[in-house]
């Protein structure tokens, strides 16, 4: 026996150095985190600093808009209740009869579906407010940069975003984020803002007509200085899941001294109290109000 255990050793030892030095050759012949692979210098038109003219703190300057057909839970329009004379004024934040004039048949369907669910609406239980609705939402937003992005805060759920401006690529489709993935370049002197990798979200394009955006949805903002203390934010929304083309709103924003709120609070067991308080659920096999209302 001990002779087989001899006549082995040698071989087992010659296979894990063999092994070791595959290893190590394909490590070396392994791609690296090289220029070529991260950045897409050809795609991406310029990398240059982004102007100071943009950094700063601006205001959405833009009047709320149509809700079209939509309606609350209790199938009512939408729109402003009593108080600073704003009764009865649309409440959306997009112009939702020009979007769903491009729904195509599963946006018409979900909108069907989804109807007036409010709870489907991560609002309530403090989920971050979507791209749609912090780009739109009367809350300041504060521009600044450092060497390779934009950074914008937003009040509205306290939310910063990293715009990358050194060129690098999306990541893969298989890194996916709440409020995407963005890079930016100049075009001239317009700030071009590219978002995708989205995940799903049924309050897409504001959290008060509920438009579903699909995780295949690309934004494009186009932000140009119009005067020193005002700009234009031109928004494009592609969704080959629910829009038969390409949807574009656009936005004035004002340079402000306003300071602002750097906090952002939401509980949520009150935004469950005040949802099943507030609204109607559409399901009579839904306990889950009964949890929350006030006996």
């Amino acid at each position: 026996m001990a002779s087989i255990v001899e006549t082995q050793a040698p071989s087992r030892l010659w296979r894990t150095a063999m092994s070791a030095a595959l290893l190590a050759l394909i490590i070396a012949a392994s791609p690296r985190d090289t220029s070529a692979q991260v950045f897409d210098l050809d795609r991406i038109p310029t990398i240059s600093e982004i102007p100071f003219s943009f950094v700063g703190t601006w205001d959405w300057r833009t009047p709320r808009q149509s809700c079209g057909t939509r309606t609350d839970s209790y199938g009512d329009p939408l729109v402003f209740g009593g108080g600073q004379g704003q009764a009865g004024r649309p409440i959306c934040q997009w112009p939702t009869d020009e979007l769903e004039a491009l729904l195509n048949g599963r946006g018409r369907a979900w909108l069907e579906f989804s109807g007036g669910d409010e709870a489907l609406s991560p609002k309530w239980t403090c989920g971050a407010a979507s791209l749609g609705t912090v780009l739109t939402e009367g809350y300041l937003r504060t521009f600044s940069t450092r060497p390779d992005a934009l950074v914008m805060h937003y009040e509205q759920s306290n939310w910063w975003r990293w715009v990358w401006t050194d060129g690098r690529k999306h990541p893969p489709a298989t890194e996916s984020f709440s409020h995407g993935h963005s890079l930016g370049w100049m075009d001239g002197d317009t700030l071009v803002v590219e978002t995708t990798n989205f995940t799903w979200d049924p309050d897409g394009y504001d959290d008060q007509s509920h438009i579903a955006r699909s995780h295949m949805a690309r934004y494009t903002e186009r932000y140009t200085l119009t005067g020193i203390d005002t700009m234009e934010l031109e928004i494009t929304v592609e969704d080959p899941l629910f829009l038969t083309a390409p949807f574009v709103f656009t936005g004035m924003l004002e340079k402000t001294d306003q300071e602002p709120i750097n906090a952002w609070d939401c509980d949520p067991e009150t935004g469950l109290k005040e949802l099943y308080q507030t609204s109607n659920n559409p399901y009579s096999d839904d306990p889950t109000p009964d949890l929350y209302n006030e006996q």
